[in-house]
């Protein structure tokens, strides 16, 4: 999968409570009553031909019903950079070659849930393959394959219900995806979340996806301009000071790091720069991965304590 940011949604929803909280989110009232998701079990199946894995890159959830059956789930990731009108029909090729492969296993058959999560700017309204037959004969239309498709746009999301979500790896990752073309309102919402964030596992975390997000945006040098804009506020040094350490440790390539990389010398320099700036010996611990009596003793050993 090439593109960076898919990748990085599909690393996200194959871990089991991102996957049920997502679901939670992208799936009908009505189906979730069906569900037992404490029982999902994220797989690394795919459905998906060869021809066709061009277009889409799959995660499969298989998921208990309470009635005692087996349901399939599948989330299908669309990676490509436009709408695609006629995704229907490759959805139905899709869902058949699950059906074959339960065939070809001799499994008891289990229904196959097709999902789209949509995150690009522009706004799609899907189109079901059957409305693509509409000036048939009404005689004829009861040929046509026929399927459900639950269409999922993170843009249609309310910050509210992100926010809602009480999962660090979702809500970063929503708010980037939803505000994608406006990477000011991205480092705002970003600000927030860090400053609510209690633990040390949440800020790695947080870590983790505010490097994607600068990995996203990495061809525009204006990101880091703008942090540096208002250098002045706590977060905006934060936000440097992760930004220092990726190009440290080879996280981002290209123009990005360019202007800064050759200044660094490591994780060191990261702790002594950002505790002038300010930066607790907590957050320094959190961004460089050092424990905090590490750090103490470097900033000692620099005379900076």
């Amino acid at each position: 999968m090439k593109n960076i940011h898919d990748k990085f949604v599909k690393e996200r929803l194959l871990e089991k409570q991102n996957a049920i909280d997502f679901l939670k989110v992208a799936l009908p009232a009505e189906l979730l009553d069906l569900l037992l998701l404490e029982k999902l079990n994220p797989t690394q199946n795919s459905f998906i031909t060869n021809d066709v894995k061009e277009l889409f890159t799959d995660i499969v959830y298989q998921c208990k019903l309470k009635t005692g059956e087996d349901l399939f789930c599948c989330i299908l990731i669309e990676h490509k950079s436009y709408k695609d009108p006629l995704v229907g029909f490759q959805l139905g090729s899709y869902i058949f070659n699950g059906y074959q492969q339960q065939i070809k296993n001799k499994e008891t058959f289990r229904i196959i849930v097709p999902l789209i999560f949509y995150h690009h700017n522009d706004s799609w309204n899907y189109r079901p393959v059957e409305t693509y037959f509409e000036k048939f004969p009404d005689v004829m239309k009861r040929f046509i394959p026929k399927f459900e498709t639950i269409f999922f746009d993170v843009k249609k999301l309310s910050d509210q219900t992100i926010s809602q979500l009480r999962n660090l790896a979702l809500t970063t990752m929503f708010i980037t995806q939803k505000y994608h073309p406006h990477p000011l309102v991205v480092l705002e919402r970003m600000g927030k979340i860090f400053e609510s964030l209690q633990t040390l596992e949440e800020r790695n975390s947080f870590q983790k996806n505010f490097v994607n997000f600068l990995l996203i945006h990495k061809k525009n040098e204006k990101i880091i301009e703008l942090i540096k804009q208002d250098s002045f506020k706590p977060i905006n040094k934060v936000f440097m000071t992760i930004y220092e350490h990726a190009v440290s440790e080879g996280l981002l390539k290209g123009k990005l790091e360019g202007k800064l990389e050759g200044k660094l010398e490591g994780k060191i320099e990261i702790v002594l720069k950002g505790f002038d700036e300010g930066l607790s010996l907590s957050v320094l611990a959190s961004i460089t991965s050092f424990s905090e009596e590490n750090i103490v003793k470097i900033l000692k050993e620099h005379q900076k304590l």
